[in-house]
């Protein structure tokens, strides 16, 4: 359940059905949402979404975006430009070969990969 909560703390609306780690009322009361449901074992690291997912007013999902695989994952951040897209952060894994190349140090290396973010 997702709430929109006034200045008051009175609640001005909910969204049934929804599990997320970060949300955007847009302009025109649909909710945008890092959602929960596309996690990965792959990806052990707090604020892991995985998907994203829009609803109306009405709690209907209209749209979703899954960006999740063993290599890559989405963050639980986005950012919503003026013209409509949406900026994502995402984890990218690297070997430990591919960071070592790239200038990593290897002792810092966890489990011997790296899973810096990057933005889609």
């Amino acid at each position: 359940m997702t709430y929109l909560i006034d200045n008051q703390g009175e609640l001005v609306h909910s969204w049934n059905n929804t599990s997320g780690l970060f949300a955007s009322l847009l302009e025109d009361g649909r909710l945008l949402l890092a959602a929960t449901g596309a996690t990965n074992p792959a990806f052990p690291y707090g604020g892991a979404t995985g998907r994203l997912e829009m609803y109306d007013w009405d709690s209907n999902l209209i749209w979703e975006f899954d960006y999740s695989t063993d290599n890559y994952m989405l963050h639980h951040d986005f950012e919503i430009l003026p013209n409509g897209n949406v900026l994502m952060i995402a984890w990218e894994r690297k070997t430990g070969a591919e960071s070592i190349a790239a200038g990593r140090d290897p002792s810092l290396l966890l489990d011997g990969e790296l899973a810096p973010l990057h933005v889609i």
